[in-house]
């Protein structure tokens, strides 16, 4: 590599300054403080004379653009100077008299760095990896090399949480289900100009009781998508079900001004409420629910309080052990009680009636036909 040097060029001076003297005494008082002068070359013709022309050296190469705004324009003897900066090569003396540049030096050992052996270049890409890109060969229509598949064969660890059929319950099982909530164009004022990007709210659930949600950021929708989604995997939250499908309680979740109540009801009532939170709360395992929001409900602020209210939901478990009572109990209570909405209308003809018995059992004779018959319809199915 060449190295080379800037300098001044200096032109249209006049043909009287034909000596290095002459030509110091009239441009070096032009220069701004600071500025000093280490050499000023002459350019001549080929008979010798002089041609108007002068290089200009400082002894500090950063102080070149300094001068050169300095003596552009200057008035040399009725004449105006012409300046600009140019390259020239660096001889031996400049050389060692030259500070080392940390660039050069840079540059300098990666050129004299040896060349690494295919050993070491597959070493180095196995090493610094960080996203399995080649462990995992994301490379579309390429063969994956047969040293690189040594290599990366997975090695087969047994599972700690494996039940007898081999599955391993530690994690979610199910298939995922995503929805996509909102995709957004972004922009970013930078120095350069403007860097538009998009960005993705994602909800994942396995069907199963587990699922998340995230943002993601991508140079195209389909990246923040993917991005959203994979982060909203890696963030899991896990939640109870009433027998497999149902809440064991009604609960209440808030983000800002927006409130989200969900109210159990018992399995197989079926799923109630606007688009987006039976979208959220079917992907997470529930099948029977009504879900209402009130307040300003934008997308975001409504994920962020349904799993707000998700957050606040107690197994039955739970619910027992607080109460003191036997899981049997609950479970009945949770069928039966509580004031939940019943699924057939015999079950609440069943209801009124014994309502009925109950408000009029105290004044009424017990062998009042009328009543006889409230209790039989009561204890018929």
């Amino acid at each position: 590599m060449v190295r080379a040097k800037r300098v001044l060029s200096l032109r249209n001076l006049p043909f009287a300054l034909n000596t290095v003297e002459r030509v110091e005494s009239a441009v070096l008082g032009l220069l701004p403080r600071g500025c000093e002068a280490s050499k000023v070359e002459l350019v001549t013709r080929s008979s010798g004379r002089f041609n108007g022309r002068a290089f200009l050296e400082l002894k500090d190469e950063r102080q070149v653009d300094m001068a050169l705004r300095s003596l552009r324009g200057q008035d040399v003897e009725g004449r105006p100077l012409k300046t600009r900066i140019v390259l020239r090569p660096l001889t031996p003396e400049d050389e060692a008299s030259r500070q080392k540049d940390p660039l050069e030096e840079l540059v300098r050992s990666f050129e004299e760095r040896p060349t690494p052996t295919v050993d070491e270049v597959r070493e180095a890409m196995l090493e610094y990896d960080q996203y399995d890109f080649f462990k995992t060969w994301k490379m579309p229509g390429l063969t994956k090399p047969e040293w690189l598949e040594a290599e990366t064969k997975p090695e087969e660890k047994p599972k700690e949480d494996a039940g007898i059929d081999g599955t391993d319950y530690s994690k979610p099982m199910g298939r995922w289900a995503e929805t996509i909530v909102r995709v957004d164009r972004v922009q970013k004022v930078v120095e350069g100009g403007v860097v538009t990007k998009f960005r993705a709210l994602v909800v994942v659930g396995n069907l199963m009781g587990a699922g998340g949600y995230a943002h993601g950021k991508g140079s195209s929708p389909q990246d923040a998508v993917a991005r959203a989604s994979r982060a909203a995997k890696q963030d899991l939250h896990f939640y109870d079900r009433f027998e497999g499908t149902a809440l064991t309680h009604d609960v209440r979740g808030k983000h800002n001004s927006t409130i989200v109540d969900i109210i159990a009801t018992p399995p197989g009532y079926g799923a109630t409420g606007g688009r987006l939170g039976r979208a959220i709360l079917t992907q997470l395992g529930f099948s029977s629910f009504t879900i209402k929001g009130y307040g300003r409900r934008t997308p975001a602020s409504f994920v962020y309080a349904t799993f707000n209210a998700l957050n606040h939901l107690d197994s039955v478990e739970s619910i027992a052990r607080r109460r003191g009572r036997r899981l049997l109990e609950i479970e009945h209570g949770l069928k039966n009680e509580k004031g939940l909405p019943l699924t057939t209308k015999s079950q609440k003809m069943r209801k009124l009636n014994q309502s009925l018995i109950d408000a009029h059992v105290g004044a009424a004779n017990a062998t009042n036909p009328a009543l006889d018959s409230l209790r039989h319809l009561a204890s018929s199915d």
